[in-house]
């Protein structure tokens, strides 16, 4: 999971202010968002940084709103912590 989150985060330094970049992780973004298993710290830790490289790049629409809906199950989670990042996400 460390490794998954940083190649996220290269990924976010990559394709910010570059939009061909942004297109082709597209798809890779959708994959780690929807195939992520949210029942451990480690899980939830690799779509937080997948929520911020959606929002750090040139990204779609539609993965802009998962990245919204991702957020809004961190909200709903029972972890005060977890509905702490997702807040101070959708703050900025």
């Amino acid at each position: 999971s460390f490794l998954q989150v940083q190649l996220l985060t290269l990924l976010r330094l990559l394709g910010a202010n570059n939009e061909e970049a942004s297109e082709e992780m597209n798809d890779v973004l959708v994959q780690v968002a929807t195939n992520t298993e949210t029942s451990k710290n480690a899980g939830n830790a690799i779509l937080y940084e997948c929520v911020q490289t959606i929002m750090g790049i040139e990204s779609e629409d539609g993965l802009r709103i998962l990245a919204v809906n991702i957020l809004g199950r961190f909200l709903l989670n029972r972890d005060n912590n977890i509905r702490y990042v997702a807040l101070n996400t959708l703050a900025r």
